[in-house]
């Protein structure tokens, strides 16, 4: 965001500072009076805020949703019984190594008082957030797994039915001098290519859904990327795909003899 949008936040008791996202959904700009009923603190009310900034991620992904405001000022509102007390800390180490280290300083100062700690990489927070979705995890393998054999089924069958259909081809090329290996090849590149266009079609809806998907969980969930490594992930189990299923199918047509093949058509 802006240096001078910021620095108006800083001096304002009742600045607010929004995600672009958010702000696009309300019709918000810079200099709006934005009144927001309370009905989670305290007692119910509507508190003013006035809107300083908008902030932009500068990642791909990045959660623009938030709104952010004034300790002091949620400190004014709440009940005294509230007054004083913080949700969560933000703890930034210079080597990620340190982690476990520094969680298990932290979580030992509070050790056996009536506020306990419980310290966690921001890797371990997204996950315990989505679990709460329920077992996101276990269900995107199962499913994945499910659909990478069917589709390895679908292309298996289909590469048998076309080395079936064209048994007469494979013969003759074997007569007029083309080796055992170079079959195989032949059938192994076929495959190799069907499955290549299809990985490559699904990762370009991919590259298309994954942002559209992410926007409409509105910050709900850790921001979703697709990234180079999973893309070439996607590649290579393309590339699975298409050895396996066209391994089997090459090899019967590398082991046919000629004759043999020839007297079928």
């Amino acid at each position: 965001m802006p240096d001078d949008q910021w620095q108006a936040f800083l001096k304002d008791r009742q600045g607010a500072i929004a995600g672009a996202r958010t702000a696009q959904r309300f019709g918000w700009k810079v200099g709006d009076r934005i009144p927001i009923k309370n009905i989670s603190y305290g007692a119910s009310g509507t508190w003013e805020f006035n809107l300083d900034g908008i902030y932009h991620s500068d990642k791909a992904g990045g959660d623009e949703t938030q709104f952010w405001f004034q300790w002091d000022y949620f400190e004014e509102k709440m009940p005294q019984s509230f007054k004083g007390n913080v949700g969560w800390y933000v703890v930034k180490l210079e080597n990620p190594d340190y982690a476990v280290t520094v969680a298990k300083a932290i979580d030992d100062m509070s050790a056996n008082s009536s506020f306990e700690t419980k310290t966690e990489t921001e890797s371990q927070f997204a996950a315990g957030w989505v679990k709460q979705f329920g077992n996101i995890q276990f269900l995107v393998v199962t499913i994945g797994t499910v659909v990478f054999f069917t589709l390895l089924l679908v292309t298996g069958n289909t590469m048998a039915i076309s080395v079936r259909e064209r048994i007469n081809e494979l013969a003759i090329l074997k007569a007029i001098g083309f080796n055992d290996r170079a079959v195989l090849f032949f059938v192994l590149g076929e495959s190799l290519t069907i499955a290549l266009i299809g990985g490559l079609l699904g990762l370009g809806l991919a590259m298309l859904a994954v942002p559209a998907l992410g926007n409409a969980l509105n910050g709900l969930l850790p921001a979703l990327v697709l990234s180079p490594a999973i893309l070439v992930m996607g590649l290579v189990s393309a590339l699975l795909v298409g050895i396996v299923s066209g391994l089997l199918p090459g090899i019967g047509a590398m082991r046919m003899r000629v004759v043999n093949a020839l007297r079928r058509v």
